[in-house]
């Protein structure tokens, strides 16, 4: 297990996996096959800078006369930048600009467990696409 400190989160991250679990073991990937990309920036003199990028792989293409189409297009990923910050296990985003509109403003906090070159950020917290919750969100990224 590596200890878990801002530099050891700074740098680029890619998406290995990212499925909702329910406690009975069931898991779900919202988006099927998934690609993204996290960006952990340092800065000595205020919190540092993040950037996440998470979407479908299995994108249709688009088609920009299709209003059905754009809608499918919107809710095959989601992108979201802002501040970031460690404190005992956890890493908080403090969300500057998103592509859900009501992400902008909020702090998402993420269970962190860093084991080598693998990051994992979990929360138990509903998702716009299932919203009832029950499940734990997994978000698992490799360097």
């Amino acid at each position: 297990m590596t200890t878990t400190t801002p530099e050891a989160l700074s740098g680029l991250w890619r998406l290995v996996r990212f499925v909702y679990r329910w406690p009975d073991g069931k898991e779900v990937a919202p988006l099927g096959s998934a690609v993204g990309q996290l960006i952990y920036l340092l800065d000595r003199e205020r919190p540092g800078r993040m950037s996440v990028q998470v979407m479908s792989a299995e994108r249709p293409p688009l088609d920009l006369q299709s209003d059905a189409s754009q809608a499918l297009h919107f809710r095959s990923g989601f992108a979201y930048a802002g501040q970031w910050s460690l404190d005992e296990g956890r890493v908080h985003h403090d969300v500057d600009m998103a592509s859900l509109a009501f992400w902008e403003g909020a702090r998402l906090s993420r269970d962190v467990t860093l084991e080598s070159d693998r990051l994992t950020l979990s929360t138990d917290e509903p998702s716009p696409q299932i919203p009832q919750g029950g499940y734990v969100t997994l978000l698992e990224w490799a360097r």
